[in-house]
């Protein structure tokens, strides 16, 4: 499990790396702060719709792999997933580009539209390369579908003409191309081959559906929220920054990848034992990303969002989604191993309503730092809930220690942030001595593993 965590770690910052070298690029090629939020927005889209699209479908060809006669079943719900995503994905693109013709709705978010269809074949491949412990394959398929299309995108933006349009159409090449890759190495099979298994597959995915939808608009809801509520713009100045939250849910998603087949893996007594030690990993590494990414914000917001400092409270606030969110995705996993997940379609649609009943009036006020602290409160809420559920399900007691701990740290430790100045030196300064914290951390532990092993 470390050597595939560190694989899925790697691939992840690489990702994110590209996302900071290419969004400042994009913002000095487009030139247009309304053209910046529809290309951001179109975005947003893929991402909000990707994951609603597949309906918790991916935990779930992961989950059966380990059943009887597992592959076979797994690639046919993978068959339904890819096959099924890429034919709605076109589908409604169409409709949505023939629309908008008469209602003057931008057409770049066809374009996301059809992108968001073939990016569920990817993670359907993913989630059967996730099983296999093929990390190599999967961490190849995150970047291409993400900083490989961004990249795409950009470059035809630059040689067509600077259009959000011109860049999606790029972005969606390169979402094809990674979809076809993935139906190659992990050969998807026709569901109509195995009886059964659409029925299976329309009732494990419509009952996560609302989940998938309410869990997305909680972690990037917020810029659709502040282009229907809040100034001209806003909406935009909070995307610049919205890496923060994408980046430490991210990494997080990406150690899970690892930390998901170990749970479903095991059963009885030694599931238990997992869920104590994944829940106890990720509570302290969400502290870690809330020391390195608002000890790098200040420098980050100068570098990525034009030097605009009044984003830097926000962007060191962003970070503190990934408490609540490290507890969410343990408690989670635990609930499809169980195939529990009816759970899902009330639990995250009410945190979703409390977290807008939250947000409406920092949004209203335009106030995007305490938006930001908004949407940490959502996530605490929702792993919390999460929690409360899926402890049921174990055998045993499931502490809250460690979680408590990693929330008071984190809070304070941004708390104290906050009061800093926001020049250029302060950010390299803060940036130097997140690092150097990070660095002792990884050492500590290091050091512990190594004694551990010694002892033995």
């Amino acid at each position: 499990m470390g050597r595939n965590s560190f694989l899925y770690l790697l691939g992840t910052l690489t990702q994110g790396a590209g996302v900071f070298l290419l969004q400042p690029i994009t913002l000095r090629v487009l030139h247009d702060d309304v053209k910046w939020q529809e290309l951001f927005l179109s975005i947003s889209v893929i991402q909000v719709g990707v994951v609603l699209a597949t309906a918790g479908l991916p935990l779930e060809i992961t989950n059966s792999w380990y059943d009887k006669d597992g592959p076979r079943r797994s690639r046919a719900i993978s068959g339904f997933l890819s096959f099924g995503g890429a034919f709605l994905g076109i589908a409604v693109a169409a409709a949505f580009l023939l629309l908008s013709t008469v209602t003057g709705w931008a057409p770049v978010f066809a374009l996301a539209i059809a992108a968001l269809g073939f990016q569920a074949s990817v993670l359907s491949a993913q989630a059967i390369l996730r099983a296999q412990g093929r990390a190599v394959r999967f961490v190849v398929l995150s970047l291409m579908s993400s900083m490989g299309a961004y990249g795409i995108g950009l470059l035809v933006m630059v040689i067509w003409g600077p259009e959000p349009f011109d860049f999606m159409l790029g972005y969606l090449g390169g979402v094809v191309a990674t979809a076809l890759l993935a139906w190659s190495w992990t050969r998807p099979s026709n569901p109509f081959r195995i009886p059964g298994i659409i029925g299976e597959s329309f009732r494990i995915g419509l009952p996560v559906l609302p989940h998938t939808g309410a869990l997305m608009l909680l972690t990037q809801g917020m810029p659709f929220l502040l282009a229907l509520v809040a100034a001209p713009g806003l909406s935009g100045d909070y995307g610049k920054v919205q890496i923060f939250v994408l980046g430490t849910i991210s990494v997080l998603n990406a150690l899970n990848n690892a930390w998901v087949t170990s749970i479903m893996s095991t059963r009885g007594a030694a599931r238990t034992v997992q869920v104590h030690k994944i829940a106890r990993t990720a509570s302290w590494i969400s502290v870690g990303l809330v020391v390195l990414a608002g000890s790098a914000a200040n420098l980050v917001v100068h570098l990525m969002a034009q030097g605009k400092e009044s984003l830097i409270p926000l962007a060191q606030v962003m970070p503190l989604v990934g408490i609540g969110y490290a507890l969410y995705l343990t408690a989670c996993t635990l609930l499809f191993a169980v195939r529990e997940t009816w759970w899902l379609a009330i639990l995250s649609p009410l945190a979703l309503i409390v977290g807008i009943a939250i947000a409406v009036m920092p949004a209203l006020r335009g106030d995007l730092t305490l938006a930001g602290l908004a949407s940490a409160m959502s996530f605490l809420l929702l792993g919390f809930m999460y929690y409360l559920v899926a402890k049921r399900h174990l055998e045993g007691h499931w502490p809250l220690r460690d979680f408590v701990i990693a929330a008071v740290v984190s809070a304070a430790y941004v708390a104290a942030i906050e009061l800093l100045p926001r020049d250029l030196l302060t950010g390299l300064i803060t940036c130097c001595a997140g690092l150097i914290l990070a660095a002792a951390a990884v050492a500590v532990v290091v050091l512990k593993r190594r004694r551990a092993r010694s002892a033995a």
